[in-house]
């Protein structure tokens, strides 16, 4: 019987081993920024080419991201040029991004920004059409760095 015992109590400690181990892997993967973290998206002026422009801040982390569709039914697939740029108000830039993309009729993501910011401070994204020869279409966020 203490035999039995013996084998139970050391099958436990492993047990509890195996996860205590597998906590810290786990906490070791999910690092990264902490605090609040919100999303919030605008449409742009309706041009031929409809936008949206996203935010995302988690912590002191942003990501700006843009999505252009087809304002027409009738659209041929063509490529757009754009341009996406964020930076921290009254601050310094965070990035741009300026891809010539394939507009298909479902629409498609278009470009990225990412960066961090300070705490306590906004950031604006700009996402515009620069097509030549095509009316301007904007779309313009400014969130806050809650932190």
């Amino acid at each position: 019987m203490k035999r039995f015992a013996a084998l139970l109590a050391t099958g436990a400690a492993l047990s509890a081993l195996a996860v205590t181990g597998a906590t810290q892997a786990s906490a070791q993967t999910t690092g990264g920024p902490t605090g609040p973290s919100t999303k919030n998206c605008v449409d742009g002026y309706p041009g031929i080419v409809n936008l949206q422009l996203c935010a995302s801040v988690t912590g002191n982390q942003v990501v700006f991201s843009g999505y252009a569709t087809p304002a027409s039914v009738a659209w041929n697939p063509q490529n757009v040029s754009f341009n996406l740029t964020a930076n921290v108000v009254g601050g310094a830039l965070i990035g741009s991004d300026s891809p010539n993309v394939l507009i298909t009729a479902g629409g498609i993501p278009v470009g990225n920004v990412s960066g961090t910011a300070p705490c306590g401070s906004s950031v604006q994204g700009t996402f515009n059409v620069t097509q030549w020869g095509w009316p301007p279409s904007t779309a313009t966020i400014t969130v806050p760095v809650t932190c």
